[in-house]
Order: C-alpha cells, then structure tokens, then sequence
C-alpha cells in the first residue's frame, strides 16, 4: 500500500482576491472602529480575515489535488474536512469569544463582494 502526500506545487502567494480583501477588511475595520464600537470592528476583521483564510485554503487544496493524481473522491473528502473544520473553528469562536455578530457578517460580506467583483472582472479579462 503506498500512500500520496499532497504537495503545494507552487509557493503561497497572495492572489488580487486576497490583496484586496485584506485592503477592504481593513477599510471595514477602521469604518466600523471609528463609527461603531471596538467590538463591531473586532467582528468585521475576525469575518473578513477568516473568509480571506477560507478562500486561500481551498485555492491551495484545489492546486494540490489538480496537481497531483487524486481520484475525485479523495478531493471530496479534503474539501468536506476543511468546512469541518471551518464551520467547527467558528462554532468556536462564537461559543468561547464575544465577537461581534454584526460585526462578523459585514467583515464576511465585504470579503464575499470583493470574491464576487474578482469573479466578474474574471470574465472580462481573465482568471482569478
């Protein structure tokens, strides 16, 4: 029986996606520190940065499992297990911490409306 590690066929390297999301996280966290409260721009940057996490991992496991020879249901399971992971990391965060609600949706919404704008110039001019 052998067994396949997957490899990162390439160095992590921030893509547009991720360099603007950061850029729009930051902007929504000075936004919601100077009109909000501490707590709101706590939220927005833990949603925004988790989502930019989120996005960069499945970037990374898609390259390794295109990369490699990995049958489909094995990228399944990889996909399934970083959701897992995902959605236990948040159930986490808000059962142990006191992030903002409010504040964590509009850091994830504005990090999903920069995927989204990305996507669309995507099809305009190219890839992500």
């Amino acid at each position: 029986m052998t067994t396949e590690i997957m490899k990162i066929t390439r160095p992590i390297t921030f893509s547009r996606v991720e360099k603007h999301g950061l850029i729009v996280t930051g902007i929504l966290v000075a936004i919601n520190a100077l009109v909000g409260s501490r707590e709101l721009a706590l939220g927005a940057g833990v949603g925004g940065g988790l989502v930019l996490v989120n996005f960069l991992a499945i970037r990374l496991v898609v390259g390794a499992l295109i990369g490699g020879a990995h049958s489909k249901g094995f990228s399944v399971f990889v996909l399934m297990i970083k959701m897992a992971v995902l959605i236990g990391l948040v159930i986490s965060l808000f059962l142990l911490t006191k992030i903002n609600i409010y504040g964590f949706l509009i850091g994830m919404v504005g990090v999903v409306i920069v995927i989204i704008g990305e996507a669309l110039r995507g099809k305009k001019d190219g890839a992500l």
